[in-house]
């Protein structure tokens, strides 16, 4: 079964490593504005970390939204349908970004910019995964 799985994943990314690539590479660009964001916002303008984070996350999925659409999946059309999708799934990764953002500073008194970096994995795999197969899936 585990020997399987893992055929079925090098398959996978074998067939789809161009976009993950893409992915990737839009996704950096998109990590850049959203870290670059919450410190100027959290450091050097005195908001609370959640609202920097709030914020930086929201100015950064909509610049991930516009590349992905036209440049990682090429997907052209549907663009009210996509929106609402992408929204659905930003606002859940946003949720989750913060939950985890908040319980690693609160509770585990970890400085905010580490906080966001394990946050940002996590969210980034769950995000990829619902961008490809709803937001970005052609019918």
């Amino acid at each position: 079964m585990l020997k399987k799985l893992f055929i079925f994943g090098v398959n996978y990314l074998r067939r789809h490593w161009h976009q993950l690539w893409r992915y990737s590479t839009v996704g950096t660009g998109s990590a850049i504005v959203d870290f670059g964001i919450l410190y100027l916002l959290t450091d050097k303008f005195g908001l609370h970390y959640l609202a920097s984070a709030t914020i930086s996350f929201v100015i950064a999925a909509s610049i991930n939204y516009y590349l992905n659409k036209t440049w990682t999946f090429k997907v052209p059309g549907q663009l009210a349908k996509q929106v609402s999708i992408f929204l659905l799934i930003a606002t859940t990764g946003v949720l989750l970004n913060n939950l985890i953002l908040f319980l690693l500073v609160e509770f585990g008194a970890w400085w905010y910019i580490y906080a966001k970096i394990i946050a940002t994995c996590i969210v980034t795999i769950g995000n990829f995964l619902g961008n490809k197969y709803f937001t970005f899936k052609i019918r």
